[in-house]
């Protein structure tokens, strides 16, 4: 290991740690005893050595190498992602001290170190401890080959001969020592502990340190044989090089996103642990925002995934430019990750995410089409909404949920949003097996004919029975579908299962029609009508049978896409209707473009006609208007007879909700519809326009 672990404190390095006085005052010890040794061996033995190519050629040989080896590292990087840079300087440094003359193997290990410094733009501090630490480690290498052979640790050239044993020790001097002093550093600087630092050192490049110093001793009496074999000792370092290039290329591609270039999953994780030990050794605080692309599968689906990938490595660019100093990774597929070290407060984080939202805003173009990048941003903080890393970004990815689930750009984690995330994420995985399983099923509510009570119509609802956490509302699991992915697998199953059904009921009742509902993530999709086709064909369900009840919010989330499909889906004869209408923004203009059949009025406003005003005139309004654009209207949430008697007075068509019935599985349907027959329904209507009996309700209601 070199010096390469010693934070730079120049000023275009702004993002490296600041040094603690401990460090600092530890880096200026071994500078300063560094550089003292190194004035001593020096006025000792530049007056006194043989400068002479015939005496020193060898070392002169010795000292261009190492100062071309020293130019020339190798990068190693570690198993935490930092890396190092390996020498092939030491062979011929240690070799250099073997054969003499010290200052030589001073002043030129010293000087090469300078120059490569300078080069990298490096601060006086590090470049001052790199040359300290290496005239230690060098000296150390001079007194533990000279003691062994009993000679005196101060002589000026030497020799000619290279004993194997002491030359071993020198070799193993300089492993120690240089691993130690600035091992040292890098446990201060990070808060491991030392033995840590030097067991990783050993791993990282533990074999080729132990190559190039056990080649030193070879090259010892190699080249002060003749320096005509100066090649032969050159070509195994240059193996050593290529191979070590290699496998820090491999550990490099372990630990970075092959298509954007930035750290992984992996990566991230270890700096996150990193940067949590030491906010809590400085009583710090780290912050993790975890960024997701919206609508991004839709980008893959209709433009290729080329595409997509394009928009990836975009995507990556913009979050590093908006963050410069910070670790941006990707975490896998439209996940992003940042890493916030040692923030101010909450607020610092939240400026820096809408930074990074502020980054993605202008549009991408990708093969002509202007692509909006829209994006979500959750984020939670270390030591206030989590004490370790898998908390931390577990948090952070609840924020991230409540963000897109409320279309906010930016939110950050706050405790009372883990009850509902919590089960969601465990939910997230349940839902795969619960496709394969029995836990989903169907079932049905009906509509009946407001006059004459008739059942015209039933909705059909899926409904999830969970082993551990009993009925899940729809309202928390289309979402996971949809996010999931499993969204068109549900939808196409609940098809199935609701066209098997009603084909059985038609016996009963030939003119019945079932109602099932699209997400807006299937309402994108151009192949529904294909499918729906066929589904239709395979049952012998007339197509004018099926309803495809949709939200304006399905709508808008894609409306070229949506009106493309539901324009197929009307050619085919299929029946159109607009739920919960009333609760957009833009009900009237869909109508228009839509031309749907029915139209279902919300039942926030059929609750409350009786206590609302302006609810009854709503409904009265929606009323009328359906029926002057000659559309069917349908009431949902009638749950009393007060409720049923108003809407059949002001002319509502048709008529669902619990005070008809509850929905109820295919088979018990059949059996409720059996024992009562439509001529028990029909109660004809009073001079006053009242009923003048009550709608019968489902079994068992209360």
């Amino acid at each position: 290991m070199t010096a390469e672990a010693v934070p730079s404190t120049t000023d275009d390095e702004q993002s490296a740690p600041a040094l603690s006085p401990g460090v600092r005052a530890y880096v200026l010890g071994v500078a300063l005893l560094g550089t003292a040794v190194l004035v001593m061996v020096c006025l000792l033995h530049i007056p006194q050595t043989d400068w002479s190519w015939r005496r020193t050629g060898p070392g002169y040989l010795f000292a261009v190498l190492l100062f071309a080896g020293e130019l020339r590292r190798m990068l190693v990087v570690r198993r935490d992602g930092d890396s190092d840079r390996l020498t092939v300087s030491s062979t011929f440094a240690v070799a250099l001290v073997l054969t003499g003359p010290l200052c030589l193997a001073l002043l030129s290990q010293c000087a090469a170190t300078a120059v490569d410094d300078l080069r990298q733009r490096r601060g006086a501090l590090r470049t001052a401890f790199n040359v300290g630490q290496y005239a230690l480690t060098l000296s150390a290498v001079h007194v533990a080959f000279r003691v062994p052979q009993a000679g005196p640790l101060l002589d000026v050239d030497g020799g000619t001969s290279v004993a194997l044993a002491p030359a071993l020790a020198g070799a193993a001097a300089y492993f120690v020592v240089n691993n130690l002093l600035v091992g040292i550093v890098f446990a201060l600087i990070s808060h491991q502990s030392l033995v840590e630092v030097l067991r990783e050192d050993l791993r990282v490049h533990g074999l080729d340190s132990a190559i190039m110093l056990g080649l030193a001793p070879i090259a010892a009496v190699t080249i002060t044989h003749s320096l005509a074999f100066a090649p032969f000792v050159v070509l195994p370092l240059l193996g050593v090089q290529r191979n070590a290039r290699i496998a820090s290329q491999r550990q490099h591609e372990s630990l970075h996103d092959d298509l954007t270039g930035l750290p992984n999953r992996s990566l991230f994780q270890l700096r996150t642990e990193r940067a949590l030990t030491q906010a809590a050794a400085d009583q710090g605080r780290v912050a993790v925002l975890l960024v997701d692309l919206d609508h991004f599968k839709d980008v893959n689906d209709t433009l290729g995934h080329h595409i997509g990938d394009g928009l990836l490595r975009e995507v990556a660019q913009r979050l590093v430019s908006a963050l410069p100093d910070l670790t941006v990774a990707r975490l896998g597929g439209d996940e992003f990750a940042v890493l916030v070290p040692d923030p101010a407060d909450r607020e610092q984080v939240l400026k820096l995410a809408e930074q990074a939202m502020a980054g993605l805003r202008e549009p991408v173009v990708a093969e002509g089409i202007r692509l909006g990048v829209h994006a979500s941003v959750g984020f939670a903080m270390f030591p206030e909404d989590a004490q370790d890393q898998q908390t931390l970004v577990q948090r952070a990815d609840i924020a991230l949920y409540r963000a897109k689930e409320n279309r906010n750009e930016v939110q950050s984690y706050r405790p009372d949003l883990d009850p509902h995330s919590i089960q969601r994420l465990s939910l997230h995985g349940d839902l795969h097996a619960a496709v394969d399983s029995h836990e989903l099923h169907m079932v049905y509510q009906p509509q009946v004919d407001a006059s004459s009570g008739r059942l015209v119509g039933v909705e059909a609802l899926m409904r999830w029975s969970h082993p551990v956490h009993g009925p899940i509302s729809p309202e928390v699991f289309i979402p996971l579908a949809e996010s999931s992915g499993l969204i068109a697998p549900l939808t196409r199953r609940a098809v199935d299962w609701s066209l098997a059904a009603i084909g059985v009921l038609r016996r009963q009742e030939p003119h019945i029609s079932i109602a099932v509902n699209l997400s807006a993530r299937l309402l994108a999709d151009l192949d529904v009508p294909n499918w729906l086709s066929q589904a239709l064909a395979e049952t012998g369900l007339p197509n004018e049978n099926l309803t495809i009840e949709v939200t304006e919010s399905t709508i808008s989330a894609d409306p070229h896409r949506a009106m493309l499909v539901l324009a197929q889906l009307r050619e085919m004869g299929v029946r159109l209707a607009i739920d919960d209408f009333g609760t957009g923004y833009s009900s009237l203009s869909y109508l228009t473009r839509l031309q749907p059949d029915e139209i279902k009025i919300d039942k926030s406003f059929v609750q409350n006609m009786r206590t609302d005003a302006n609810s009854a005139v709503i409904v009265r309004s929606t009323i009328e208007l359906g029926h002057a654009l000659g559309l069917t209207t349908v009431a949902e949430g009638v749950e009393d007879q007060y409720t049923y008697d108003a809407l059949t007075a002001l002319g509502c068509d048709r008529i669902q909700g619990y005070h008809v019935a509850r929905p109820m599985p295919a088979d018990a349907l059949r059996i409720w519809w059996g024992t009562a027959p439509w001529s028990r329904w029909h109660v004809p209507l009073g001079p006053s326009g009242r009923r003048t009996a009550l709608v019968l309700g489902s079994p068992g209601e209360a």
